[in-house]
């Protein structure tokens, strides 16, 4: 896993962001949670990002608001890198809510 991850870091680092070789390698890394680690929300949220690139040349759920596609996609694949840890959990959690837009509680507006 690791050595996909660091290819997926080091492609996002090039100047060209090139989605073709990106899709294959989230590819990879997707087969890599579904066989290895059975997380199937981990493999969804993998899915959903590639697909997301694949439809729009770039990567759109932009979960820091303040940074682009690129740099949101290599945050994500941080948090993916040390899934376990609390605090990241807590993190992808708050992402695949964005990717399957859903709108926390908290955030929902109850105007009447």
């Amino acid at each position: 896993m690791k050595q996909i991850i660091d290819k997926i870091k080091a492609e996002l680092k090039k100047d060209g962001f090139k989605a073709e070789k990106v899709i294959t390698l989230l590819q990879e890394l997707r087969n890599h949670f579904k066989e290895n680690l059975k997380e199937p929300g981990l493999v969804k949220m993998i899915r959903l990002a590639y697909e997301d690139i694949e439809a729009n040349g770039s990567y759109t759920f932009l979960y820091l608001e303040e940074d682009g596609g690129k740099e949101n996609l290599d945050y994500l694949i941080d948090l993916l890198a040390d899934y376990n840890n609390k605090y990241n959990k807590e993190e992808l959690q708050e992402v695949r809510n964005l990717m399957e837009g859903i709108v926390p509680e908290e955030e929902e507006s109850t105007e009447e």
